[in-house]
């Protein structure tokens, strides 16, 4: 009875690393940075509405009304006695950052006042105000309600969740938003109700 045996013949071949006709036992070692930086998925959605912003500053027509739905983050009307934005970042023991969440938010507010004669450029501002709202009620505000964090985490965690990727998904866009943009839009839905730090 013949065996046959397990032998490869090899010759003339070029890889980029080992060659082997059974077995490789060879290590790899890898080695991950912690410290690098993240990169943030860009934002489809919103990356069609900075185009169509684009394309509509070449052309240039004088858009004088807000949307709706801009004009109620800015301006909502709540019934009853409500807490101004120095009030509630008081309430919540924020304030150190009192001066600044007014400043950011009366100087985004009145750019976008500015650039309300762009439709575009309001749909970027709402679907921003949007979905900022909504990844604070979803990432942040039940990590507030629950007391377990510090206040420098919850800043932690609305930079990773908020002000960075949508910093990130607006980079290149001639509106020029900027990072203390970002946090103007968390404040203006602040001031107005719509999101809570207490």
């Amino acid at each position: 009875m013949v065996f046959a045996q397990n032998k490869t013949s090899q010759s003339d071949i070029i890889a980029g690393k080992n060659v082997t006709g059974r077995d490789d036992n060879s290590v790899n070692n890898n080695t991950y940075n912690l410290n690098a930086p993240i990169v943030y998925k860009s934002d489809v959605n919103l990356q069609k509405l900075i185009d169509a912003h684009e394309k509509e500053i070449e052309s240039d027509p004088k858009y004088k009304e807000f949307t709706e739905r801009l004009h109620q983050f800015l301006y909502k009307e709540v019934e009853g006695e409500l807490r101004d934005l120095k009030q509630k970042l008081d309430d919540a023991d924020r304030e150190h950052l009192i001066f600044f969440a007014m400043d950011v938010k009366e100087r985004v507010t009145k750019k976008i006042q500015k650039s309300s004669h762009y439709q575009s450029a309001q749909q970027i501002y709402t679907y921003l105000l949007s979905n900022i709202r909504v990844a604070f009620q979803h990432e942040v505000y039940g990590r507030i309600k629950s007391a377990k964090f510090e206040s420098y985490e919850i800043d932690e965690i609305v930079t990773e969740k908020i002000v960075e990727p949508y910093l990130n998904s607006v980079e290149g866009c001639s509106l020029n938003i900027d990072k203390e943009e970002i946090y103007g839009l968390l404040y203006i839905l602040t001031g107005n109700c719509y999101i809570q730090w207490d």
